[in-house]
């Protein structure tokens, strides 16, 4: 027996081992299928889901609808903003392989109790970026606490809800322009598209102040709000916005504050005036004509100065910015102060910006702000104009051009002459827009037929 047992003992041992084998392939495959089936399962349902700023702002491809209600019941989402051109009905049940035949996106959200924004994005000539009108919008609905959060989506969630991404990014999250459009890219964009890019670099943030700035103005603001302390800069905005109309206290206190330079004065003004017969434009647009012809401001300062004249100085201010815009020995006295003058004039997509952006076409110098740096004065404009006027003027080359952006230039000037019109200066003029939801119920699948790799 004892032989017998030390006989059979070497064949034992390889079974042994081969079902240890075998029970671990199983066990892995099985964790593999299970694993791939929770992924397939929320991508097919919230596909390239990402938190882009916990309890604020999220991003998604076309949810169905168990995606919408965990958006809504789960996550939080206030506001779902679907930059699609239509309406589209939505995949219902835990697994759906056919056309999509459940609710309309917003019926659907109005059944959750949730908002629904639609700004149809897809068939501008500068795709995937946003119109005049979307872009002014987008602003005003994230800086709104009371939308929040905010999940954004087109069809596959990358290049217009992309873009939506970045623009927070640059924004909000204070990102540079390299970590932002590595960001963007990561998520299956495909390569650049030429006039996105350029907007994107180009981009310039709303100035924040800094320690020593914010300080004075929290010792300056927080007498009219007694009983709470301010957060942040960005809630000193809000305040003040909400209070003006009602207070001609903060009206006075804002003047004054700028009368005397205060620090950051000319930053918040641009933030607080909506429309050119607001009080504070006359004063505003005085002292900001002044600080351009200064050399010892702050890069804030001077942006928001070129800003504040371009959307609401005299005919006699405004005619002073174009000249500027083009006077070889203005640049020359100082590089940075020309360079936050032109981030100035090209920070929005209004009409009235078309005549300040035309003295550009002329200039091939580069950006001085890290992140822009690859980007000239000149392309900038085109890629600005082409925004304003729904025109993708590098794309207006013959396909055998050298540089899309020479031809660009060239295309962006003979618009100018063919519209001198809307080349005139004039104050602001807001970009309109309209929320028609094209009707019907096309295919669904993302429109990439304006992309430019």
């Amino acid at each position: 027996m004892r032989y017998s047992s030390i006989e059979a003992s070497p064949c034992r041992a390889p079974l042994r081992l081969r079902r240890i084998i075998f029970r671990s392939c199983v066990a892995l495959l099985a964790a593999t299928l299970l694993a791939g089936g929770y992924w397939a399962f929320w991508h097919h349902h919230t596909k390239r889901f990402q938190v882009v700023r916990e309890g604020v702002f999220y991003r998604v491809a076309q949810p169905s609808e168990f995606g919408l209600r965990y958006l809504v019941n789960d996550v939080g989402i206030r506001t779902v903003l679907s930059v699609q051109l239509y309406d589209f009905r939505l995949r219902r049940g835990l697994v759906s392989f056919g056309p999509p035949d459940g609710c309309r996106e917003s019926e659907y959200l109005e059944q959750l109790g949730a908002r629904s924004v639609q700004w149809p994005m897809g068939v501008e000539k500068s795709w995937p970026w946003l119109t005049p009108w979307q872009f002014e919008q987008f602003f005003q609905l994230l800086d709104d606490p009371n939308n929040w959060p905010v999940a954004a989506h087109c069809q596959g969630g990358r290049h217009r809800t992309g873009t939506l991404a970045a623009l927070f990014r640059l924004e909000y999250d204070r990102w540079d322009a390299d970590r932002t459009l590595k960001e963007m890219y990561d998520f299956n964009f495909g390569g650049a598209i030429r006039l996105q890019e350029e907007n994107l670099r180009t981009y310039l943030p709303r100035p924040h102040p800094d320690e020593g700035e914010w300080a004075a103005l929290e010792e300056y603001w927080s007498p009219f709000f007694p009983g709470s302390k301010m957060v942040d800069y960005e809630e000193l905005v809000r305040r003040l916005r909400t209070a003006l109309p009602d207070r001609p206290d903060i009206e006075r206190a804002a003047a004054r504050y700028l009368g005397d330079r205060q620090p950051f004065a000319l930053a918040l003004v641009q933030r607080l005036i909506k429309t050119p017969d607001d009080p504070l434009v006359k004063p505003a647009a005085q002292a900001a004509a002044a600080c351009l012809e200064t050399l010892d401001a702050k890069r804030a300062a001077w942006s928001m100065s070129a800003a504040l004249v371009a959307d609401f100085g005299s005919p006699h201010e405004q005619q002073r910015l174009v000249t500027l815009l083009g006077d070889v020995d203005y640049q020359q006295a100082s590089a940075d102060r020309f360079d936050a003058v032109v981030e100035g004039v090209a920070n929005r997509y209004t009409p009235n910006r078309i005549a300040f952006l035309r003295p550009l076409l002329d200039n091939e110098h580069h950006h001085r702000r890290q992140g822009a740096t690859p980007c000239r004065y000149c392309d900038t404009a085109v890629a600005r104009l082409s925004a304003i006027v729904d025109e993708n003027f590098p794309d207006m080359a013959p396909p055998c051009a050298v540089d899309p952006w020479e031809n660009g230039r060239l295309a962006a000037r003979k618009w100018c002459d063919a519209h001198p019109g809307e080349c005139q200066l004039s104050q602001l003029k807001p970009a309109s827009g309209q929320t028609m939801v094209e009707p019907g119920d096309p295919p669904q699948r993302e429109d990439l037929s304006r992309a430019r790799f």
